[in-house]
């Protein structure tokens, strides 16, 4: 009878144990894990512990993403401000850079990967090269964005899947991308039927006499998504410099204006308005502007309410 209860104690210490392996494998350890990062792939044999997040945008979505613990090194607050809900625990991250740190202090962070929303942070007076981190054995995760020359909401829903994977927050990344995604129909159900879409300037900066202007970056998604037309999508890269005169040959109904560093959306309003080229053009006219926060158009979780945003400047009527 002894000898039985000692097998059948043996029995159950063995099936706890295996049922304590599984369980521990279950929860995010990413043995032989797979992600497809734009024609890159990463290979994880376990879950990451530290994690750089690079940009401001970038670490408002790691946090929504509930990655805090994980974060050992991000960017400074260079567009501000914070999400609001987020800015008490963005204050208590450990902050590296401004928006990208030199490959020494990147690597003196020890980080097992980084999170990066563009490739040209990859040269010389910045990150350095990939190529250089990777073999310092740390993983690079580039924003899916960064590998098109024009942005969508879609690669900020990969974005959040992905790393949702990585870190084992898949959970979580389902119901970002869910709200994000009931936002945004949300918006198209209150514009409805349109006859005709309001022409849209995404206006960044006066550069050297010329205006540099967003052409396939993500505003001009939010702004189609919002039922609005970039005058400027027909042009092949996200951002270029134009002149005054063909602003107003294309004749904006709407300007977006960016705010950011210290530079106020008003004080560039005012700057257009006193411009002697743009007195005639709808938008100027009819005093029709919309200020937005620079990490509202970059790619991350408030691009969404970006788009209500965008949709109740262009349909006030439909909203208020």
């Amino acid at each position: 009878m002894k000898a039985i209860l000692i097998i059948f104690m043996s029995m159950i210490a063995v099936l706890s144990g295996c049922t304590k392996e599984n369980k521990n494998i279950g929860q995010g350890s990413n043995k032989d894990l797979t992600i497809k990062n734009g024609d890159r792939v990463l290979s994880f044999q376990k879950e990451p512990q530290r994690l750089l997040t690079l940009r401001q945008h970038i670490t408002e979505t790691a946090l929504e993403l509930e990655l805090d613990k994980y974060i050992v090194g991000s960017s400074d607050v260079i567009d501000p401000p914070v999400a609001v809900h987020l800015q008490k625990r963005y204050s208590q991250l450990p902050i590296i850079a401004e928006k990208y740190p030199s490959p020494e202090i990147l690597i003196a962070a020890e980080p097992d990967i980084i999170w990066v929303d563009r490739k040209w942070a990859f040269v010389k007076n910045q990150l350095g090269s990939m190529q250089n981190i990777e073999k310092h054995g740390i993983k690079v995760y580039l924003s899916e964005g960064g590998y098109h020359d024009g942005s969508k909401l879609e690669y900020v829903y990969d974005d959040l899947r992905n790393m949702g994977k990585i870190f084992g927050k898949s959970e979580r990344a389902e119901v970002l991308c869910n709200q994000m995604q009931e936002k945004v129909k949300s918006v198209e159900k209150k514009i409805g039927s349109i006859s005709q879409k309001p022409k849209v300037l995404d206006f960044d900066s006066a550069r050297n006499n010329l205006a540099f202007v967003g052409c396939r970056c993500m505003a001009d998604d939010l702004i189609r998504l919002a039922g609005g037309e970039n005058i400027f999508n027909d042009i092949d890269k996200e951002w270029a410099s134009v002149n005054w005169e063909e602003v107003v040959k294309r004749n904006p109904d709407v300007i977006i204006i960016h705010e950011y560093r210290g530079v106020s959306g008003a004080s560039k309003i005012a700057q257009l308005k006193a411009n002697p080229l743009l007195q005639e053009i709808n938008a100027v006219k009819n005093n029709r502007f919309i200020i937005i926060n620079l990490d509202e158009v970059y790619e991350g979780v408030r691009n969404a309410e970006t788009v209500e945003k965008f949709a109740q400047g262009f349909y006030p009527e439909k909203f208020y």
